[in-house]
């Protein structure tokens, strides 16, 4: 019984318990407890080596994997710790090694992201002229970001799936196109400047006539850090597009315009 008992005990020391933490807008993000103290969470996410911080005021609820309820309404219910669960209000200076308790003003999530883009060329290569095409339609973009990458306090990189439409027509004379659908996957870094960040975007994929990149910059406007508004993302965003041409060679224009997009 008393190996039994050992085992269990060290058991809870050694591995830390999962859970679901639902933030104030409604987004998700689970993996391993660390510890759970008044002011903060410390949380390994899913498919992640190393622990967030996660702030208790942005915290509307932590259950873990068993059901039990650790915070409700901002506020823990039970404190964790060194694979104890203690009742808020107890001194744990002396059960050995507690977390450190970092003030961490933004917190890096990893979620899923819907983003829709419409923008303008505004420089263009000679081939992709005037001279050649009198009718350039906007560029119209849909992509799709992903949790998975890397994350590093104020620093991330993550994978993103992207299709967009361009166009650019001939009305005058002998009526010629330049347009088609380009599916591109890639990797979009960023970092954070207090509330505000910038984001930069690098995919490649199949455009009408072949192979193409796409290498642009965006910077975030914040909406505000309240119910929905929080999800919503609203860029300034500018992009440089190298494609294939039919005929050979390839040719080049760079457009600019707004993102909007939604985390969940």
């Amino acid at each position: 019984m008393r190996i039994i008992l050992i085992f269990i005990v060290s058991s809870n020391l050694l591995f830390p318990v999962g859970g679901v933490i639902v933030f104030n807008d409604g987004t998700t993000i689970e993996g391993d407890i660390n510890s759970v103290n008044e002011s903060s969470i410390s949380l390994t996410p899913i498919g992640l080596t190393f622990p967030e911080e996660i702030r208790m005021e942005n915290v509307d609820s932590l259950k873990l994997y068993d059901g039990k309820l650790l915070v409700a309404n901002n506020k823990p219910l039970m404190m964790y710790s060194n694979g104890e669960f203690y009742e808020p209000g107890i001194n744990t200076e002396n059960k050995g090694d507690v977390y450190e308790d970092y003030d961490i003003e933004y917190v890096l999530t990893p979620n899923w992201s819907v983003n829709s883009y419409l923008g303008y060329p505004l420089i263009k290569s000679e081939s992709l002229s005037d001279r050649y095409y009198d009718k350039i339609s906007p560029v119209f973009g849909l992509s799709i970001g992903s949790p998975y990458g890397l994350f590093f306090d104020n620093f991330y990189v993550n994978g993103i799936f992207e299709l967009a439409y361009y166009n650019f027509s001939k009305q005058s004379g002998e009526y010629t196109q330049f347009d088609g659908l380009a599916i591109q996957i890639g990797i979009s870094p960023g970092f954070f400047v207090g509330e505000t960040s910038i984001s930069f975007t690098a995919c490649t994929g199949i455009y009408h006539a072949g192979g193409g990149f796409i290498g642009g910059g965006s910077l975030d406007i914040p909406l505000g850090s309240e119910g929905i508004l929080e999800s919503i993302e609203m860029r300034i965003t500018s992009r440089a597009n190298i494609v294939q041409k039919e005929e050979g060679g390839s040719t080049y224009w760079i457009d600019a315009g707004i993102s909007l997009g939604y985390e969940f």
